[in-house]
């Protein structure tokens, strides 16, 4: 068995040479060879912020916004992006927003219905003189109870208002795939929002109610899960590491999410990745353990996530290496992705993943995104 000493030295050697010399080789997540790469049951579809852009803002229009709110004035393009070159974080400036808003005298509950209102106010914005304007936010938060015209009208003014966002493929491919016992074990988002569930159940019932008779409700597939007590019975459960908000029907109102355990601030970060935050940390290592990872919409940036698959990584490769196996030279969890258009984009970007263990699932584009799933996962299309 070898010593501590040993096993350091190893890892080293092996880290030093994984950097010189990347053997990732990418998936192409289209291509017939890789059909059935993510087994039903046994992988996890990791989504980020960038499967609701354009319906809710990127972490970088949110944060801007959200420090316009605190400091009572529109925040400069050239102001924003000079604070990001000293090297602010997202994060950071969030956190300066919340010092901003409670240096005013704001309370916790106020700077959440702050970030709340960011979140919501392009889909607002959007529907701002049309009929539905009155009851949205109703729909967005009893999409499974609503009276099914509005939950129709909702379901088509989402689709064409947002037409090119990722949301819609994700959650048909979801709906699809459980329909057809293709399933993943799990959902993981990092997103505040709840527009995946929220839509999913809005999908399921516009296409149950504008089939055959009779229109009860349509079988649910999916619960949001927010921490270790919330119950999802049979359902594939869609967790929410970082918490969730939903908007406001009426001040004072209690919705239903977990706005207590948003991860926004850089003070909420710092607590999950010291562990004062076990439950979001112990569903992901799960998961990532146990499954195979689909990563989606997310840049790979996220320090928590990046320090997570390290982790695993290192440990697997420490199996190896005691074991007397071979290095792996293609670790099982992906990133599904479009592929660069030039070759040191590409090169740069797999040797970025070699200590993750995670390689890329190249994709021609987020129009493919819908069919690279079901190719993936080898499921049949129930068109």
């Amino acid at each position: 068995m070898a010593t501590l000493r040993e096993r350091a030295k190893g890892r080293i050697v092996r880290a030093i040479s994984s950097v010189r010399k990347s053997t990732l080789k990418p998936v192409v997540a289209n291509n017939e060879k890789f059909r059935g790469y993510l087994s039903a049951n046994r992988y996890t579809l990791t989504l980020g912020a960038g499967i609701s852009r354009g319906i809710a803002p990127d972490w970088q229009d949110l944060t801007q916004e959200l420090m316009s709110l605190a400091f009572s004035q529109s925040i400069p393009k050239e102001t924003f992006d000079d604070l990001l070159k000293l090297g602010w974080s997202l994060d950071g400036l969030i956190q300066n927003a919340a010092n901003e808003f409670k240096r005013k005298g704001k309370t916790n509950t106020e700077v959440t219905e702050a970030i709340e209102q960011c979140l919501y106010a392009n889909i607002r914005n959007k529907a701002r003189g049309l009929g539905l304007e009155k009851y949205l936010t109703a729909v967005l938060n009893r999409p499974k109870t609503i009276e099914k015209n509005k939950v129709i009208e909702v379901c088509e003014f989402l689709e064409n208002s947002f037409p090119d966002s990722s949301l819609f493929p994700i959650c048909r491919y979801l709906v699809d795939s459980a329909k057809l016992g293709h399933a993943p074990l799990a959902v993981i988002s990092f997103n505040a929002d709840t527009f995946l569930e929220t839509y999913i159940d809005l999908h399921l019932r516009r296409n149950h109610y504008l089939g055959p008779p009779p229109h009860g409700h349509p079988p649910y597939y999916y619960s949001a899960v927010n921490g270790s007590g919330a119950g999802r019975g049979s359902k594939i459960p869609i967790y929410h590491c970082h918490g969730s908000i939903a908007p406001l029907e009426r001040a004072g109102g209690h919705p239903k999410d977990r706005r207590d355990r948003l991860v926004f601030l850089e003070e909420e970060y710092l607590a999950l990745s010291s562990g004062r935050s076990a439950w979001a940390q112990s569903v992901f290592l799960f998961h990532a353990q146990s499954t195979r990872m689909a990563f989606c919409g997310l840049s790979m940036s996220d320090a928590n996530i990046r320090r997570w698959m390290s982790a695993i990584e290192a440990d697997v490769k420490d199996y190896h290496y005691v074991h007397g196996n071979s290095a792996r030279s293609n670790p099982e969890h992906i990133w599904i992705r479009p592929k660069p258009l030039d070759e040191l984009s590409e090169e740069i970007l797999l040797s970025s993943l070699t200590h993750l263990g995670v390689r890329p699932a190249w994709i021609g584009g987020w129009e493919q995104l819908y069919d690279a799933l079901m190719n993936l996962s080898a499921t049949k299309t129930t068109s």
